[in-house]
Order: C-alpha cells, then structure tokens, then sequence
C-alpha cells in the first residue's frame, strides 16, 4: 500500500514538473497593466478576436468617415460628455463628508450602484466611439497591409 502511494505521489510530482516546465506563466509585460482594456475587439485585417492592449489602433481620417457617421460620432461624443458631468457630480457627493453622514446604509448603496452603472455606460459609450473612429489590428504587419490593399 505505500509503495502504490508512494508511486502516485512521485508520478503527480513528475507531472507537475513537467508541465511546469512546459507551461510556464508568460512574462509580467504580456500581461494587462491597470487601466488597459481587456475586451476584445476584431483586426480590421483577419478579424482575429483580440483585447485592445495587445492590438495596434489608428485613428480614421476625418475625411473618410461618412457625415451620417460623423453625427452619430458627435451625439456619441456628447453623450459621453454628459455621462462624464454626472460621474464627476457622483464623485463630488462621495466626497462630501456631511452628505454622507445624512444618508443612510440604502442610499448610500443606491448611490454606489448608480456610480457603478455610470461607469459601465461611460466605457461603453467610448467604447462605441473608439470602434467609429479607429482602426484595429493585431500587428503592425496587418497594418501595413491593410493600408497596402487600400491604395490603388
């Protein structure tokens, strides 16, 4: 019996070994650093899903953005401006120590899940914004062939 216990002990120990060895974590500068966005987004060139931190982004010409989608990008723009104001008024009212102490535990829930949803809206406002008014790839060689299949 200790023999076998023995063996499936060294056999997990071997195991684990080997794939740490094989499978080793990537290095730290691979990873998302705070702030980034770690959504994917698809190249314009193969269409390979991808998050943004790992991806090249370009901004689009004014020039060859249709004018329908140039209002949609302002109305886009200001709503992210007003989402913007409100968020900014939120974090004002956290601030406030004498208007915290006048609400209570509910409110004050309430407040952070608005703050909450807030946010969420802000980021996928700009979001929207980014895939109007920008290009994305997953490498400068896509890039550059992308551009290249675009000049005549």
């Amino acid at each position: 019996m200790f023999a076998f216990v023995f063996t499936l002990i060294l056999i997990w120990l071997a195991m684990w070994a080997f794939f740490k060895f094989m499978y080793p974590k990537p290095p730290k500068e691979f990873m998302p650093k705070k702030g980034d966005v770690i959504t994917p987004r698809d190249c314009d060139f193969c269409g390979y899903p991808l998050a943004e931190y790992r991806g090249v982004m370009e901004t689009i010409p004014k020039a060859q953005i249709a004018e329908a989608e140039q209002k949609q990008i302002s109305k886009l723009a200001a709503e992210v401006d007003a989402i913007k104001q409100q968020v900014l008024s939120h974090e004002a009212a956290a601030k406030d120590k004498a208007h915290q102490k006048t609400l209570t535990r509910q409110q004050k829930k309430q407040a952070s899940a608005q703050y909450e949803q807030l946010q969420k809206q802000l980021f996928e406002k700009n979001q929207q914004l980014k895939k109007m008014t920008s290009w994305f790839f997953c490498n400068y060689d896509h890039q550059a062939d992308f551009h290249a299949r675009r000049a005549p």
